[in-house]
């Protein structure tokens, strides 16, 4: 899993994108950075920790998520040159919009507000596409005149279907939020499209801020009400203080601020949420693992995510929700219980499933 992080000018984007990957990028551009800083976070999982410790595993490996803060812009336009291009990789935009006020860290806009902040950016990643779609209608109007009768026809149709999807863009509507029919489908199939990546929010706020968390997700859900959309407030200054710390020394700042859970957490289980996203486990002396998978992902599509040639000879798997093996405490009480199963093509992987491909060569 990819995500962009994009952010007008002094946002705290790259400040956010350090406290999730415990990275170092420098901060000191206000929006304005050269090139994109790409990170890596582990995704918490307490399940890996505790069968790392039952199967004494030599080796634990967390789900990842790689973020990539995208070059900025002192003008606050957020989708020229570079960025765009990082955007076609990505899986999700994370939109960091600023809450917290510094007086030495102006506001482009000369005040902080978020809301206009928030509806700016949805606004801007609309008119990219509207002025993308312009461009592929103009290039179709002027392949015209060498086309036959029959290509000519599918043409005049393709542009009459991009008109129409301008027309939805312009009142609003994001491509995330509309399900294309088939025409719609094949008029845009070769064009990358802003709007139809989920959006996520982080809500920078301010240490003074931090207890009013609830009610500010409570606005921001109300502001993201979309399909493939969700958002978090996170203290993007304490989480990236918080990242040099220990675990017991974080855990008691955290405590002692009424911090709650700390933001790399929040973050990925709402970006596992907007786009559909679950994991299953494998276990073993070797090695014990987490792998992300779609929600509803067929055993043989999760058996691609080790490998593909584990899909191909797909036999069957073997498997136990996490719950149940914690409450039988071994593999072999989990099949004397019935609750280790052998399950075959048709079965949809369960988030926590602990499971063991079976597979031919």
């Amino acid at each position: 899993m990819k995500i962009g992080i994009i952010g007008l000018p002094a946002s705290g984007k790259t400040t956010i994108f350090n406290s999730l990957t415990r990275g170092k990028a420098d901060t000191g551009g206000f929006g304005a950075t050269r090139s994109a800083n790409v990170g890596v976070a582990h995704v918490p999982d307490e399940r890996v920790d505790i069968l790392t410790k039952m199967f004494k595993s030599k080796k634990t490996v967390y789900a990842e998520v790689t973020y990539v803060d995208l070059p900025g812009s002192s003008s606050g336009d957020l989708f020229e040159g570079e960025a765009l291009a990082f955007l076609q990789q990505v899986d999700a935009i994370l939109h960091v919009a600023r809450a917290f006020e510094d007086g030495a860290v102006p506001h482009l806009e000369g005040t902080v507000d978020y809301k206009r902040d928030i509806e700016k950016v949805a606004f801007d990643i609309l008119f990219a596409d509207i002025a993308l779609l312009e461009r592929r209608v103009e290039r179709l109007n002027g392949s015209l005149k060498g086309l036959n009768v029959a290509e000519r026809g599918e043409a005049e149709k393709n542009i009459e279907t991009l008109k129409r999807l301008q027309g939805d863009l312009e009142n609003g509507v994001a491509f995330r939020d509309r399900d294309l029919d088939d025409a719609e489908a094949r008029a845009i199939s070769d064009t990358f499209t802003l709007s139809s990546l989920p959006l996520l929010v982080a809500l920078n706020i301010g240490e003074d801020d931090i207890a009013n968390t609830a009610d500010l997700e409570q606005e921001l859900a109300g502001l993201l009400d979309g399909k493939s959309t969700g958002g978090a407030a996170i203290c993007g200054s304490l989480e990236a203080e918080l990242v040099g710390l220990t675990v017991e020394e974080e855990a008691e700042m955290r405590t002692g601020l009424d911090a709650g859970e700390p933001g790399l957490s929040r973050m990925i289980k709402l970006s596992y949420g907007v786009l559909g996203l679950s994991s299953f486990l494998t276990v073993g002396e070797d090695e014990t693992r987490a792998w992300t998978v779609n929600i509803g992902a067929l055993a043989p599509k999760a058996a691609g995510v080790i490998h593909s040639d584990i899909e191909r000879g797909f036999i069957r798997a073997e498997t136990v929700a996490y719950a149940d093996f914690m409450e039988c405490g071994t593999m072999a009480e989990a099949r004397n219980r019935g609750l280790f199963r052998q399950e075959g093509r048709d079965y949809v992987v369960q988030d926590g499933d602990i499971v063991n491909f079976l597979f031919s060569v």
